[in-house]
């Protein structure tokens, strides 16, 4: 989601600054140790979504959590703890995210904010890697008559679009709307919230958020999902993935790479139905990724059968995002920019080697 929360780490870096004066380090450190040493210690991963559909009683009911998000925090806590159940999963709310990451509440975000340069340099996060590719648009009452916000002004009609004050989903709008003359008014509310209040109770006529938002919202919160239409407008670039704290470069070097290796596996052709015979049977990249062939797990701390444990517990990409959100699913969302790089999208892997 498009927000942009502003750094609210007075007391964090004072603490972090305090201590690297004391003991007289000038190199990066972590005022919380090892974040891999922590997890494992407590045998533990605290990983949160920060959805806006999925509800806290969602987080409090064993068994409820599913979804693509959520599934990269099994990938990674079978990656380091050897079980993907071994999870703490945290409700947050868009506004207080970064400061949860920052402070240690949570060890990862997963996919639940853009990948913007002030975020990545400003707020005291790495953003280690993309699983979703995504992009604002707009979803608008079937009434409105419009299949994308240009009609509004062939059909001499204007609308209303209610929009969280301070965010990024903010900006992009109020860039669009004044660079095509698009004769729509912005009604700024404070809170994600409100918007979404505003906007079923025909306070507003259009709704805009990330695309995959969209469509989970308009199938699971509007009274009748026939009477509202996803735009065809995409109007800005939403790199969406896993985030952690920028302290400690181990902990986003195993992030980051965890990621990459369920794309890695689609591309090598392993699924979590194969990956058993493929570990014995297959080819030498195929072997070596499964961590059959030793040297796999050394560089990132782990031992060699890491990725192994990743699809034989959630699969590859192409299994996750067709079982969260393609064709047999209600959200039947085509990949687009989500298919591997020799399918003609974005995801592509770095050599395991």
């Amino acid at each position: 989601m498009s927000t942009r929360t502003p750094c609210t780490t007075t007391t964090f870096l004072t603490r972090c600054s305090a201590l690297l004066l004391l003991i007289g380090l000038s190199a990066p450190f972590s005022a919380f140790g090892s974040t891999l040493s922590k997890i494992q210690n407590a045998d533990l991963l605290t990983c949160s979504t920060a959805g806006h559909v999925t509800t806290p009683r969602d987080y409090e009911t064993p068994g409820t959590i599913a979804g693509f998000d959520r599934d990269y925090c099994r990938a990674i806590a079978a990656a380091v703890l050897k079980d993907s159940s071994k999870i703490k999963f945290v409700f947050l709310i868009p506004q207080n995210r970064f400061e949860a990451l920052q402070e240690g509440a949570i060890d990862v975000l997963v996919r639940s904010t853009t990948w913007t340069l002030s975020r990545d340099a400003e707020l005291g996060v790495h953003f280690a890697a993309t699983n979703f590719y995504d992009g604002q648009g707009f979803v608008a009452p079937k009434s409105l008559g419009i299949k994308n916000l240009k009609e509004l002004k062939s059909n001499g009609k204007t609308a209303r679009a209610c929009i969280e004050k301070s965010t990024t989903s903010e900006d992009n709008i109020a860039e669009y709307i004044r660079d095509n003359g698009l004769p729509i008014t912005l009604k700024r509310v404070a809170s994600f919230e409100e918007v979404r209040y505003a906007f079923l109770a025909g306070d507003c006529d259009l709704f805009s958020a990330d695309r995959s938002f969209l469509v989970e919202f308009r199938l699971k919160e509007t009274p009748i999902p026939g009477n509202y239409v996803l735009l065809e407008d995409v109007i800005s670039k939403e790199p969406l993935g896993t985030v952690v704290r920028d302290d400690d470069a181990h902990w986003f070097n195993i992030v980051r790479w965890v990621s990459f290796a369920v794309v890695q596996a689609e591309e090598l052709g392993i699924t979590s139905q194969n990956v058993d015979t493929l570990r014995t049977t297959g080819n030498s990249a195929q072997r070596r990724f499964l961590g059959a062939v030793p040297g796999m797990g050394k560089p990132l701390g782990l031992d060699d059968g890491w990725a192994y444990r990743v699809i034989q517990a959630v699969g590859n990409y192409g299994e996750i995002f067709h079982r969260n959100l393609g064709n047999q699913t209600d959200f039947n969302m085509d990949r687009g920019l989500n298919k591997l790089w020799n399918q003609g999208g974005l995801l592509y892997a770095p050599p395991f080697r």
